[in-house]
C-alpha cells in the first residue's frame, strides 16, 4: 500500500498519518509517531490523541503502539502537515484551520463561521460525502485523514475592552482562524493564527 493508505485529519482537530501499512502478520510491534499541534495543558484535546494512541495498542493487543508528542517536541505546532507529508513523523493530530494559508479547503474540515454545528460536521462527514471529499484533497499531500474530535463552532470573543460595536473592532488583534479570520478582516480586525499553546503569552504582550 501506498503512503496514502494510512492515516490523516478532519472535524475541529484531526488526526494525519503517511506511512507503509503495517502487515497483519508482522512479529515485531509497529512504532509510530504522532505530531500534536497541541500542548498538553489543554488536556481535552491533546489528551484525545492519547485515548486514541492506548485505544490502538489495545485493539492490536500492543502491535501497534503511537508515542504521542506534543507542540514543538518533534516540530513546531503548524508543522505537522508537512512534518506527514515529507514523512518525518507517521501521524499528527491537529485543526485544519491553522492551515488555511497553505490553502483555504483545510477550513472546510473544521469550524467555518455560521457554519455548520458538531452535529452537522458530524453528519456531513460520515452521511454526506464530506469525509470522501476532505480526502480527495488531502492526496495532494500524501495523506490520508481521520475525524479526530469536534468541539463544534468557532469560539472566540476574550477582549481586555469591552466591544460594543463594529467600529471597537478595527484595528483589534484578535486570535482566530481559518474563514473566521476572514470575516474579522473585513470588518476591520487584525486576525492572528496562534497555536492554542501560546495564546497566554500573546495575551501578556
Amino acid at each position: 500500500m501506498d503512503r496514502r493508505s494510512a492515516l490523516k485529519n478532519a472535524g475541529i482537530a484531526g488526526v494525519i498519518g503517511a506511512g507503509m501499512a503495517p502487515a497483519v502478520h508482522a512479529q515485531e510491534a509497529i512504532r509510530w509517531r504522532l505530531a500534536s499541534s497541541f500542548p498538553k495543558s489543554l488536556d481535552t484535546i491533546y489528551g484525545a490523541a492519547e485515548t486514541f494512541a492506548k485505544k490502538v495498542s489495545e485493539l492490536s493487543g500492543g502491535k501497534f503502539v503511537i508515542s504521542v508528542h506534543a507542540a514543538g517536541e518533534l516540530m513546531p505546532p503548524f508543522g505537522v502537515v508537512d512534518g506527514v507529508q515529507n514523512a518525518t513523523v507517521e501521524m499528527a493530530h491537529t485543526s485544519p484551520y491553522y492551515f488555511f494559508g497553505k490553502d483555504e479547503t483545510f477550513a472546510l474540515g473544521c469550524a467555518v463561521p455560521f457554519g455548520l454545528n458538531s452535529r452537522q460536521m458530524t453528519s456531513w462527514m460520515f452521511q454526506g460525502n464530506g469525509l470522501k471529499l476532505m480526502r480527495e484533497f488531502y492526496k495532494q499531500y500524501n495523506i490520508v485523514n481521520f475525524p479526530g474530535g469536534n468541539t463544534g463552532a468557532q469560539m472566540g470573543g476574550w477582549f481586555r475592552k469591552e466591544v460594543k460595536s463594529v467600529a471597537d473592532i478595527k484595528g483589534l488583534k484578535f486570535r482566530i482562524g481559518g474563514f473566521a479570520g476572514k470575516v474579522i478582516e473585513r470588518m476591520g480586525g487584525v486576525p492572528q493564527n496562534i497555536p492554542g499553546g501560546e495564546i497566554y503569552q500573546a495575551l501578556e504582550k
